[in-house]
């Protein structure tokens, strides 16, 4: 089980361009991969309406594809590449939570966008102290 929780720090103004970039990359992730879809016509079970529902034009989980989306990332990036696979792993995310919920009806034929400052890391990153 993953469990995810908000730690405390006093590093504010130091880590705030980092959390600034990270937000910027997920979102243009999210952007690459909404670009991706088009929206297949299926008719509803039992009934005489039509959905649309969201199909990927490429193969977005092939590795030849992750991995132009990294080096494309990584162009302008100033800090560690691992930031880059956490957000690439968190827009995957994103999106999929974004299509389940759509696929109910709980979301609309919108784009998912990150809006808060946050970050991703690996568990093999972090160290907390009295561990």
């Amino acid at each position: 089980m993953l469990k995810s929780y908000s730690l405390q720090h006093e590093c504010g103004e130091e880590l705030e361009p980092l959390l600034r970039e990270y937000r910027d990359a997920v979102n243009q992730i999210l952007e690459e991969l909404w670009g991706n879809i088009e929206w297949e016509k299926r008719k509803v079970k039992g009934k005489k309406q039509w959905r649309l529902l969201p199909k990927y034009k490429v193969d977005i989980h092939s590795g030849e594809y992750k991995k132009k989306l990294r080096d494309s990332l990584l162009e302008d990036w100033p800090y560690a590449a691992h930031w880059v696979d956490s957000a690439i792993k968190t827009g995957y995310s994103i999106l999929k939570s974004w299509r389940k919920n759509y696929v109910k009806g709980d979301r609309r034929r919108r784009r998912p966008t990150a809006k808060r400052l946050f970050t991703r890391a690996k568990q093999t990153l972090l160290k907390l102290e009295g561990e």
